[in-house]
């Protein structure tokens, strides 16, 4: 998911048009009660292309999440190119920043029911991403799969809760809450370090 895709700037601008005809439509209308059909009129595009892009129409939620995080991966990496970004806490906050100014897409996500993407994708920046930051308890490849998918299950759960709520508190705010909750877990199971 994370490696940038190459791709023509008419399948780009195709899946943008959809994704924005989708989004449209789920203002009045369910998810479960939207045809392709009306998408496609939506969008301006033929049915054909509309297969050509997308095997249905979860796909265009999808391809969007994912060409999301291909982005943020590339911010990413332009950052940690600068000597002066080294912690974790720049990601945290980067990614915060990113889910903040992609409020569509995120709307969408809920709409559609389709949060487990959101839960992938941020599996899959720790796991690019935790040699370089995350001491994480190495027992066995099992426990670490664990460790991951519970945080990127709370970190998903907390930024949706956000999104739903209105965004009451700034992204720097959340990062606090984020960062005071995992620190505040941590100390209460691994305090007692006799125990692991």
């Amino acid at each position: 998911m994370l490696h940038n895709e190459k791709i023509d700037m008419r399948v780009k601008y195709t899946r943008e048009w959809t994704f924005e005809a989708l989004s449209k439509l789920l203002e009045h209308t369910p998810y479960n009660q939207i045809k392709i059909s009306e998408i496609i009129a939506k969008a301006g595009i033929s049915r054909a292309t509309f297969y050509r892009n997308f095997k249905n129409k979860d796909d265009i939620v999808i391809i969007k999440v994912r060409m999301m995080f291909q982005e943020f991966h590339q911010d990413l990496v332009d950052a940690f190119d600068d000597p002066a970004t080294t912690d974790e806490i720049y990601l945290i906050q980067a990614f915060f920043k990113k889910i903040d100014e992609e409020e569509k897409v995120i709307d969408t996500v809920i709409k559609t029911n389709l949060e487990y993407t959101m839960v992938e994708g941020i599996v899959q920046i720790i796991e690019y991403y935790k040699e370089r930051f995350y001491q994480l308890l190495k027992t066995n490849k099992k426990t670490e799969d664990y460790i991951i998918d519970i945080m990127a299950s709370s970190t998903w759960t907390l930024l949706s809760r956000w999104h739903r709520s209105g965004k009451e508190e700034s992204a720097t705010q959340l990062v606090r809450i984020y960062l005071s909750a995992f620190r505040s877990v941590y100390i209460a199971l691994f305090e007692d370090r006799s125990l692991l």
